[in-house]
């Protein structure tokens, strides 16, 4: 349990292949609704669906 009452972590292995060298433009990246953890926001955040 972390301080904060986190008790339950669950993941999911994802044996897919995935192209590799897809990209996005500066455009598409903009129009993504990110949100920034206030604790390394550089590695954590979420990406909120409109």
């Amino acid at each position: 349990m972390t301080t904060t009452g986190l008790v339950k972590v669950s993941c999911e292995i994802d044996d897919k292949q995935y192209e590799t060298g897809i990209g996005i433009t500066d455009e598409q990246l903009a129009e993504l609704n990110i949100c920034l953890n206030e604790f390394h926001g550089e590695w954590n955040y979420k990406i909120i669906p409109e």
